[in-house]
């Protein structure tokens, strides 16, 4: 599942002003509008976000209105192309972001005081050829595996570190017989990759090394760790429920809540949902190869915020994206949203306790973004794409190696993206 989207219509005042004239007061209210995908953060923003904002800016009204999730990207296009669209504009990561910016639907942001509170890495999934950001970086979500705490205590078990202890942990749960080791199918093949490869993979391909050796052509995913990942991955495949090729991303967070299974390998973004029926929930990072190696955290940077370059309200649009790039934002938000987390050099304090343990996790870890959705994903066909088609079948036949994924994945690579070529 790529992300999950909506739209949000502000009314704001308007006068002339420049990025550093951010922040006065204006005359005769404008309606703008900020296009997102995630309508279910409608309550976020009416009940908590909004409120907020207009409590500081007594002069702007805002008003919500959600696009359907699965049309987004089309709609965006299609409304921009048309010389319309949203003032403001919920921003992919990486490629797609990146092909929106080709095409001229963004303002710089170059001079908005509030972006000096991202550091580099923070904004370069928003970052054009140019080397200039154009949208605001809001969120970033984690991955990860929630666990069962009073399942873990009834075995006796400890929170895994490394791959053996992993390996040994289901094994233990399944040997008991009560309950499933791993909730986890392999009916929706975007999680194989987003919860699965490219969450314990960065260990294996040592982060950023091999996720920008792909982008430069100086690694191949054939190389060992490459190939080691995805058996590593493979390895789980004997600790899965009966009947995982039909079970979906649902019927896994179900399965795990109704307490009848130990582990989920999910996301941030679905600690509501892991939580929903009060069990003793813990989480805990991916594993790594051999005690003592560095460990790596998936964090990707899930959305920011433009300015449509066509819009006839920017600088009422300047105004609400600088206060969004400040620590009062970032701390509603996150709050408001748990399992998102501020990509603001600002701490931030998370109240509710998974999220913080989440962000814990990120202490001492290298930060890397999901392998193919920067560069690696833009032309035909798309490495993202592949790997999740290539590891749903790898997961639901029995004779596909992970050599044979790998290798595969490779041939796709260098079919269209220049730098494998060499």
């Amino acid at each position: 599942m790529r992300s999950i989207h909506a739209s949000i219509a502000l009314t704001a005042t308007l006068s002339a002003m420049s990025f550093n004239g951010v922040g006065i007061a204006y005359a005769d209210p404008v309606t703008i509008t900020l296009n997102s995908w995630r309508t279910e953060d409608i309550a976020v923003w009416q009940d908590t976000i909004l409120p907020a904002f207009e409590a500081k800016h007594p002069d702007i009204k805002v008003e919500f209105a959600p696009i359907n999730t699965n049309e987004y990207n089309a709609a965006i296009q299609s409304q921009i192309e048309g010389g319309a669209g949203g003032d403001l504009i919920t921003c992919r990561p990486f490629d797609v972001n990146r092909e929106w910016i080709k095409r001229g639907y963004f303002e710089s942001l170059e001079g908005l005081p509030g972006l000096a509170n991202f550091d580099k890495t923070s904004r370069a999934a928003w970052t054009g050829a140019d080397d200039k950001t154009y949208c605001l970086p809001v969120a970033a979500v984690l991955a990860g595996f929630y666990y069962n705490a009073d399942i873990f205590k009834e075995l006796n078990l400890k929170v895994p570190t490394t791959t053996a202890e992993f390996i040994d942990v289901l094994t233990a749960i399944k040997k008991d017989g009560r309950y499933t080791p791993l909730a986890y199918g392999s009916a929706e093949s975007w999680q194989l990759a987003y919860n699965g490869l490219y969450s314990i993979g960065p260990a294996y391909w040592k982060g950023e090394e091999g996720r920008l050796g792909l982008i430069d052509g100086k690694k191949k995913l054939t190389d060992p760790e490459f190939v080691d990942a995805i058996a590593a991955f493979a390895a789980w495949k004997p600790f899965l429920p009966a009947g995982q090729e039909s079970l979906n991303y649902a019927d896994m967070t179900q399965l795990f809540t109704l307490g009848k299974a130990a582990i989920l390998p999910d996301g941030s973004w679905d600690i509501n949902q892991a939580t929903s029926t009060d069990l003793n929930v813990g989480v805990f990072g991916p594993p790594v190869p051999k005690a003592g190696d560095k460990r790596y955290l998936q964090e990707m940077p899930d959305m920011g915020i433009g300015i449509n370059a066509k819009g006839t309200h920017k600088e009422a649009a300047k105004t609400f994206l600088d206060w969004v790039a400040g620590p009062e934002f970032q701390e509603l938000y996150v709050n408001a949203a748990p399992g998102f987390f501020a990509m603001s050099s600002k701490p931030v304090t998370y109240k509710n306790k998974l999220a913080q343990d989440f962000a814990d996790l990120k202490k001492g870890a290298e930060l890397t973004p999901r392998l193919a959705l920067d560069r690696l994903s833009a032309g035909t066909p798309p490495l993202d794409d592949e790997t999740w088609r290539l590891l749903q079948v790898m997961f639901t036949k029995t004779d596909v190696t992970p050599q044979q994924v790998a290798t595969e994945l490779q041939a796709g690579l260098t079919s269209w993206y220049g730098p494998q070529k060499k």
